[in-house]
């Protein structure tokens, strides 16, 4: 059921698999359950899910089985010629993945839908980005700062398999559509000029927001 409610916030050509955490951690390869052999319990199931989901992803693409580490930036590891974007909240995790000719990097991000607390909504939005929501019907400001917080997560997995950069939530703006948001960069980030727009989606699934930004590779 999930997998089939996310699936329309991504191209057809880029795998997605949705799914509940639950435990699967009887799942995870011999170098990935060292890597969190020392992690609690919460943070095994959730990495567990990522990957047991990641490697269902891959096979879509025709992708055999790997180990899916982790890289100097936390990041995934994802196989040669791909690229991928895990999340999860401690509901659901969403993991979606393409070929990296067609795409230079994608991001997804599940969040509850549920208020963002004030003095974190300060360090995610600027003024004009809690303005804009305030003028929405549809949802309250506080939910509408869980959603550009939503937005920026997205897009920062997006961008960081190709700029290599991370980005504070202030070099960025994000402005919400119905079911759309763009994101504007306030400064230069490697070959974009500031100003660069890019372009995501975002739906409510049951009592969760979805975001998610691709980057072709044309672009």
């Amino acid at each position: 059921m999930w997998t089939t409610l996310v699936r329309g916030l991504l191209p057809d050509d880029v795998a997605v698999v949705a799914s509940e955490i639950g435990d699967a951690t009887g799942e995870l390869w011999p170098e990935e359950a060292a890597h969190v052999a020392r992690a609690i319990p919460k943070r095994q199931r959730e990495f567990a899910r990522g990957r047991a989901s990641a490697r269902q992803a891959l096979a879509e693409l025709g992708v055999e089985g790997a180990s899916l580490l982790v890289g100097s930036q936390r990041e995934p590891v994802w196989p040669e010629g791909i690229v991928g974007s895990i999340s999860h909240d401690d509901r659901l995790c969403v993991v979606a993945v393409a070929r990296s000719d067609r795409y230079a990097g994608l991001g997804v991000d599940v969040e509850p839908d549920a208020p963002l607390e004030p003095a974190i909504a300060a360090r995610v939005w600027s003024p004009a980005e809690a303005e804009q929501a305030a003028r929405r019907s549809d949802m309250t400001p506080a939910l509408a700062s869980r959603l550009v917080f939503s937005a920026k997560e997205a897009f920062y997995k997006c961008q960081f398999p190709f700029t290599r950069t991370f980005l504070g939530f202030k070099q960025v703006s994000v402005t919400l559509g119905d079911g759309t948001f763009e994101v504007r960069l306030v400064g230069a980030l490697a070959a974009f000029p500031a100003g660069t727009c890019f372009t995501g989606q975002w739906r409510r699934v049951e009592c969760q927001k979805l975001t998610a930004v691709v980057l072709p590779r044309a672009r």
